[in-house]
């Protein structure tokens, strides 16, 4: 007995001294994203899981079980992860008039298709996504830490990945990818670290259409970094420095403008392959997408969210959710401006504008990216009471629309 705890002693200091030294401030930028990683993927499995073996789901033709044999990976293989799969399996395909997978852009999809012939395409789909989700976490607090401090950090990683529809970042779409390519950028754009921008820009926009943005956001951050910004436009002092940035610093402007190349070698792809460079816009109304503008769209759904029966249950209940994040991300987009800049405010409102031209649906899942918005949550959330309301709604909301998103109910 005395040999054991021998043994055992040493063993129990190691770990209190390894616990000690990784919860110093300096290790903050991976513990904290790890824990908020750990604990809410470990909820959304587990949630998915139960949901999926406790709650009889919606059956019907078209709804399908990539792997029924193991519920822990089949939950997240729902509605469009669908595409992703074939098109890592089979490729790309494009039928005009008919949905195709030519809406989906190809940087997900070929990330996985690397780990596909080790782990299957299932798996590595999670993989991808859960492993990128949690690099993005990473920049996610070094990028808020910069802008403001450590415990907005570690609470803006959080409320992230808490999110009511945060279980995209573990299912086989591509939202975990997007985030991380786009804080990547932005980060190194912040950080005056231009090569690095482009090259994490361009993946970036190869990811999904509105991925071109930070463009414009890594732009603006080279303007900033050179006195020119959107609030000293009517300087002369600032147009002076403009005009010297540009005889001095052509080469990373230059850089920078290297980022659309992302999004345009999808568009020669899409012309050689399908003679349409603009496929993926093409194909966008066989879901029934039309440009109407944000305002029409939300008009038209506002009154199919009150033209129903109330009490009878006959509305479009998931009007609320897509309304709620759409309105939320516009009015919080203020004090981005304010205590952001105009390169974070820019990129939250059109992130959430542009999804809107053509419908509200998926909009609290496009909101789900748009990492400013909950920075300022973060940021909010010095306030005791605001912090406890934010964590105790998201918890619940998560495990309500993961419950419905694992039995085919379409959330987003």
């Amino acid at each position: 007995m005395q040999s054991i705890q021998t043994r055992i002693t040493p063993i129990a200091d190691r770990l209190q001294h390894l616990a000690e030294r990784i919860n110093r401030p300096e290790y903050y930028w991976l513990t904290r994203p790890l824990l908020a990683f750990l604990v809410t993927r470990l909820i959304v499995f587990l949630g998915a899981y139960l949901a999926e073996i406790a709650i009889p789901g919606v059956t019907g033709e078209g709804l399908y079980h990539v792997n029924p044999n193991n519920v822990f990976l089949d939950v997240w293989a729902r509605w469009d992860s669908a595409f992703y799969i074939r098109i890592v399996e089979t490729g790309y395909w494009f039928i005009p008039g008919q949905q195709s997978s030519v809406a989906f852009f190809p940087l997900y999809p070929l990330i996985v298709s690397f780990l596909a012939p080790i782990m299957g395409t299932l798996a590595a789909g999670v993989f991808v996504s859960n492993s990128f989700l949690f690099g993005a976490l990473v920049y996610l607090y070094k990028l808020t830490e910069l802008e403001f401090d450590a415990a907005t950090a570690s609470r803006t990683v959080f409320y992230i990945a808490a999110f009511p529809t945060s279980f995209f970042f573990t299912a086989v779409y591509t939202e975990s990818t997007f985030l991380f390519f786009t804080i990547a950028t932005v980060y190194y754009a912040r950080n005056h670290m231009w090569a690095w921008a482009a090259l994490f820009g361009m993946l970036c926009a190869s990811s999904r259409i509105v991925g071109v943005v930070v463009w414009g956001v890594t732009g603006l951050e080279w303007l900033r970094f050179h006195g020119w910004t959107l609030g000293t436009i009517h300087k002369p002092q600032a147009w002076k420095n403009l005009l010297k940035a540009l005889r001095t610093d052509w080469f990373n402007l230059g850089i920078i403008c290297l980022i659309p190349l992302g999004l345009l070698s999808y568009m020669l792809f899409l012309n050689h392959e399908f003679s349409d460079p603009v496929a993926f816009s093409t194909t966008q109304s066989a879901w029934g997408r039309e440009m109407l503008g944000p305002w029409a769209i939300i008009m038209r759904d506002l009154a199919g969210l009150f033209g129903g029966d109330f009490f009878r249950g006959d509305i479009w209940w998931h009007v609320v959710i897509d309304l709620g994040a759409y309105f939320a991300v516009l009015f919080v987009s203020i004090a981005i401006w304010r205590r952001l800049g105009a390169s974070y405010a820019l990129y939250a409102i059109i992130s959430i504008v542009i999804p809107s031209t053509s419908g509200t649906g998926s909009l609290s899942r496009y909101a789900l990216v748009i990492f400013p918005f909950f920075m300022m949550l973060g940021y909010w959330g010095r306030w005791q009471w605001l912090d406890r309301t934010l964590m105790v709604v998201f918890s619940v909301l998560l495990g309500i629309l993961t419950t419905m998103f694992v039995n085919w109910i379409f959330v987003a």
